[in-house]
């Protein structure tokens, strides 16, 4: 059913309302750079994380089940229809049921998520983030030459997402209620445990910054262009818990390396952990076991620690469910085999992977495709899915937050919906 709404006569400013945010203040500075552009807003926050980084006076607090937040959304739309809502990861269950009742009401999403190229971009698309991204359909031929906004590199961005997801989910797991658990998109864990967790995970990081060293400097050297690096994720993910088409972190282990038991390379395997995956240590354990059972130990190495796109040159390949570091190996014309659903699932740009058998012939046999067709997607990528900035760090915050009320406002200069002046001139 579509609800349909005339806004061509609405006097109003335009209202934005927002959902749940990055951990961290951005959503606050997102908030506050909005109202300053002349936009309304309205922030819900779901639990005492989000109540902890948000406005105060702009905000709406929930608490009900998700039965509850599709009546309260429903309501929303209906009494106080916004012109866009704004959320970060499309696939938490409050954001999920968001973006089906939206569609009803032609009212669109601003989905924000982690920069497909990193560091110092922010995703913002219309409608939907990385196998839900207007890019899916992106086909050879679609270019968008010009001129793209140049990163922002913020300093230590990633321990800044680590200090404020500490912040968040302590908070958050400390004074949550049972209703509230119900919407949450990674599960309670209990502040102790929590925090027990997060410190030794922030121990066997910094060991592995200094144990990984001579493995980095062979790949730099004897093993250069004579290694395929497997990329793996995070177990909690959204992409792999909804795009990932079966495949799994041990799933992708096991099925690489049986395949290439049955290959004649004299390559190595390289398997990259991800810094945030506090069950890296069971992986590890997963791929030493199944290498020695396989006899292919002395051909087999994990890598703990190291900058993906310096690792990734080095390569003579790489194999991914649908992590985000495949753009490394693009950018530096390595093959790439995916196996999930990811915006660069695309025959045109990667070798597209289904069944086991497309691991052991990626791994006996692969080329680089076209770099035309690769460039051609990377500016689709800037043109249409970027913004400068970071979610974490004060000076990148600033930057993506201005980016994306610029975009909202050409959004509205789209639309036939007269523009107030205040928009217009981006003053208050």
């Amino acid at each position: 059913m579509f609800h349909y709404v005339d806004r061509s006569t609405r006097t109003q400013e335009p209202y934005v309302l927002l959902l749940q945010g990055p951990v961290g203040p951005f959503f606050r500075d997102l908030q506050e750079e909005l109202n300053a552009h002349g936009f309304r807003t309205k922030r819900v926050t779901f639990n005492a994380g989000d109540e902890r980084f948000s406005a105060g006076q702009m905000t709406q607090p929930f608490s009900g089940s998700l039965d509850n937040w599709a009546q309260f959304f429903d309501a929303e739309m209906r009494q106080n229809l916004p012109d866009f809502v704004v959320m970060f990861g499309v696939m938490r269950p409050a954001h999920h049921i968001a973006r089906q009742i939206t569609a009803t009401y032609g009212v669109r999403v601003i989905c924000l998520e982690e920069g497909y190229l990193r560091s110092g971009y922010v995703t913002c698309e219309i409608g939907g983030n990385n196998d839900s991204s207007p890019l899916c359909q992106w086909a050879p031929g679609q270019d968008c030459a010009g001129d793209y906004p140049a990163p922002v590199t913020p300093p230590n961005a990633y321990l800044k997402m680590c200090f404020w997801a500490a912040l968040y989910y302590m908070r958050r797991d400390f004074r949550a209620t049972w209703y509230q658990q119900s919407l949450f998109h990674r599960k309670r864990e209990g502040v102790f445990s929590l925090a027990y967790t997060w410190a030794s995970h922030a121990v066997v990081r910094g060991i592995a910054r200094h144990t990984s060293g001579p493995l980095l400097r062979r790949l730099r050297g004897k093993l250069r262009k004579n290694f395929v690096l497997v990329i793996l994720q995070v177990p909690s993910d959204s992409q792999l818990l909804y795009a990932a088409r079966g495949w799994s972190n041990e799933k992708l282990v096991q099925e690489t390396l049986s395949a290439f038991r049955h290959t004649h390379t004299s390559e190595t395997l390289v398997f990259k952990l991800h810094p945030l995956d506090r069950q890296a240590r069971q992986t590890q354990r997963l791929i030493k076991r199944t290498a020695r059972d396989l006899g292919i130990e002395s051909q087999v190495h994990i890598l703990k620690s190291g900058a993906i796109g310096d690792i990734a040159a080095h390569a003579s390949g790489m194999i991914v469910i649908n992590s985000t570091s495949a753009f490394s190996a693009l950018r530096h014309n390595i093959p790439i085999l995916a196996m999930g659903d990811a915006i660069y699932r695309h025959d045109a740009v990667v070798t597209v992977g289904n069944s086991p058998y497309d691991i052991w012939e990626f791994l006996n046999d692969r080329s680089v495709k076209p770099a035309d067709n690769v460039a051609m997607f990377l500016r689709a990528v800037k043109a249409t899915a970027l913004l400068p900035g970071d979610f974490y760090c004060i000076t990148g915050r600033h930057v993506a937050a201005a980016a994306i009320a610029d975009k909202l406002k050409q959004e509205l200069q789209q639309t036939s919906r007269p523009i107030p002046a205040a928009i217009r001139s981006g003053a208050a």
